[in-house]
């Protein structure tokens, strides 16, 4: 059995009580992380200081330097991001035994883990890539890192001894092959609308319960587990709302605070899903004393993509783990996914969200226009009818953009 890594994490905080608190919050997400990527926290070390921004001062790195000897632990990783320059003073410090890696590279290291799709691989690389060019750029070289553990993974991983050439070139084939992916989603996005139904898209935390609502909306079985990014490729399924009709539902990747810019932009073809949605169902662990955390993090991801202005409904899941008496958020939805808890009051919501998107209309259908009544079918709600001996008069309620279709193909009245 191979031994996990032993790692050290550290990090800086603003002085102050509750800006420690936040910073011990941050190591806490930091910690799971990590532990997701295979590694052993052994200790976690934070320092206040007047301006965190600049990182551990000297005397803290030759403590952090004298903790990791005293606990034979081989990694440092840094809850702040690391410039090359830095990342070489650190390297001067804790010694050449220490390998130093930060959050970004853990959070790639999981991406690597949980891509098993072409599309998924290609995006994971291409970040990993970008991520790793300016780090080659200041010392001139790649260490091998074969093996090597936390940061070292994944579809990237054969080409981290290219020189500086050859990965820009395959930054640009990457590229390439994420255009055309894009391209690709753009024309399946083009054939779902060519009959067009709602689509509504769940984005939220990592971790939150996001999967596990997607399997009890469409009744389908996910993978929905107590990991993070489980989630790297959107899944769609037709579902029916009650008083909505038929919608697409989408699942997508787990956000995370500071998600690294490398990866919103290298998966900007799956989160064009979001962009592309009619409503947003933001999903909250409603458990977790980092409930605004998760809402800053899901903020700032949607403001990045342009999603910001997208109509959302605040799903409150976990709600079966709070106190009975806990009062019921007036910004959302409590429900518990995992109980089949609240749906009623989610659906109802749904309905009001999609208001607009939808015309009533009356219509009449003759019996012996099969065309007609297929599409009916398929793409609208029969709100009320009257069948005659010719056909049947009904109140529709279809999408703004197909009602003028069926409008054509019937007799209006």
């Amino acid at each position: 059995m191979v031994r996990a890594e032993r790692v050290i994490l550290v990090g800086t905080a603003d002085k102050g009580e509750s800006a420690r608190r936040r910073g011990l919050q941050e190591l806490d997400e930091l910690a799971l992380l990590v532990e997701q990527a295979g590694g052993e926290v052994v200790d976690r070390y934070l320092q206040a200081r007047d301006n965190p921004e600049v990182g551990l001062g000297p005397g803290a790195l030759q403590e952090v330097a004298q903790r990791a000897l005293e606990l034979d632990s081989g990694v440092v990783v840094s809850n702040d991001d690391l410039a090359p320059s830095r990342l070489h003073q650190w390297a001067r410090v804790l010694g050449p035994g220490t390998r130093i890696i930060d959050r970004t590279q853990v959070i790639l290291d999981i991406f690597a883990q949980r891509a098993f799709s072409r599309e998924g691989r290609v995006q994971v690389e291409l970040a990993q890539l970008q991520y790793l060019l300016p780090r080659l750029r200041h010392s001139g070289t790649a260490p091998s890192r074969a093996g090597a553990g936390i940061g070292t993974r994944g579809p990237g991983e054969t080409h981290l001894e290219m020189d500086r050439r050859k990965i820009r070139s395959r930054i640009k084939a990457l590229e390439e092959a994420i255009e055309t992916l894009q391209k690709e989603r753009a024309a399946r996005r083009r054939r779902r609308q060519h009959h067009r139904v709602p689509l509504i898209t769940l984005v939220g935390y990592t971790n939150v319960g996001k999967s596990t609502l997607f399997e009890r909306l469409t009744r389908r079985a996910q993978l929905a587990q107590d990991a993070l990014f489980v989630t790297l490729d959107p899944s769609v399924h037709r579902i029916l709302i009650p008083g909505v009709g038929p919608t697409l539902l989408t699942d997508t990747v787990g956000f995370v605070e500071r998600l690294p810019h490398t990866l919103v932009a290298a998966f900007r073809a799956t989160l064009d899903e979001v962009v592309e949605a009619d409503v947003l169902l933001e999903v909250l662990d409603a458990s977790k004393p980092t409930l605004d955390q998760q809402q800053e993090a899901v903020e700032e991801v949607l403001n990045d993509i342009g999603a910001s202005h997208i109509k959302r409904i605040k799903v409150y899941n976990q709600w079966d783990k709070l106190p009975a008496d806990t009062i019921k958020p007036q910004d959302g939805i409590a429900v518990s996914a995992r109980y089949d808890q609240g749906f009623a009051g989610l659906y109802t919501a749904i309905s009001h969200a999609l208001e607009e998107f939808f015309i009533d209309q009356w219509l009449f259908v003759p019996w012996n226009d099969a065309v007609v009544w297929k599409r009916i079918y398929q793409e609208a709600t029969i709100i009320a009818r009257h069948d005659t001996e010719d056909g049947s008069r009904m109140l529709i309620r279809a999408p703004r953009a197909v009602l003028p279709g069926l409008i054509h193909l019937s007799d209006d009245l």
